[in-house]
Parts: C-alpha cells; sequence; structure tokens
C-alpha cells in the first residue's frame, strides 16, 4: 500500500510543483469545458480579445470571472516556468525586450501553444543580456 506525503513532508520545490500542476490541470479543464460549450465564432472573438488585450474577458467567453483567472495565471505561469527559467528570465527582465507590437502575436502564441516562438524570443534576450553583460 502507498503512503501518501503530506504537504508537511514536501520540499519547497515539490510544493511549487504540485502547485503548478493543479492550476495547470484546473486551466486545461476549464479550457476543455469552454471549447466544448462554445461555438467557434464566441471562441475567436475571446482569443482575438486576449490577443489585443492579454485579459480574458470572462462575461464574453460565458465562463465565470474565477475561471477566466485560473487560465490566465496558468498561461503566466507556464511560460514563465517553462521558457522564461530556463534561460535565466524573470517575466520582468524578459518584457524589457518586448515590442508593444510583439504582444498580440505573443498572446496568439499562447492559445495556440506555440511555446516555440516564445521560447526562441527569450532566448534571444537572454543572450542579447548576457552580451550586455545585464
Amino acid at each position: 500500500m502507498a503512503v501518501e506525503q503530506g504537504d508537511d513532508d514536501l520540499t519547497p520545490e515539490q510544493k511549487a510543483e504540485t502547485t503548478h500542476q493543479e492550476l495547470s490541470d484546473g486551466a486545461d479543464r476549464a479550457l476543455n469545458r469552454w471549447a466544448e460549450a462554445q461555438p467557434v465564432e464566441v471562441q475567436q472573438a475571446v482569443v482575438d480579445t486576449f490577443a489585443e488585450t492579454g485579459v480574458i474577458d470572462f462575461e464574453a467567453a460565458g465562463v465565470d470571472q474565477l475561471e477566466a483567472q485560473v487560465v490566465e495565471a496558468a498561461f503566466t505561469q507556464r511560460l514563465v516556468r517553462s521558457v522564461l527559467a530556463p534561460v535565466g528570465l524573470t517575466l520582468e527582465s524578459w518584457s524589457e525586450h518586448i515590442d508593444e507590437a510583439e504582444l498580440s502575436e505573443f498572446r496568439r502564441a499562447v492559445v495556440r501553444g506555440d511555446w516555440a516562438l516564445l521560447t526562441r524570443h527569450a532566448q534571444a534576450a537572454a543572450k542579447m543580456r548576457l552580451d550586455l553583460g545585464i
């Protein structure tokens, strides 16, 4: 019989990973429910708004505000953990290398799950920072 670890038995890294996984799983469930329930036209309108503003219009999406916030947080957390941190960047340091005109395409990439585009940009920003000694 397996013994489950309580939260007190986990290292800070394990707790962070557990929290990340729970947030990601919740966001995936919310996105799947939303995709099944909303017509393509509604989905596209919400994606377009998110791409332009960085905020999920929960009313237009037909979901509650908390679900929209969980999805936004999961997108951000995935970006930080999987794209930025491995190259030594924070969201703030990476933002210094983003042209305002790029934001819409980066947000669309997040929705598509095109992490390669974001990874390439983050790698280039990290290299530039290294070359500049910052």
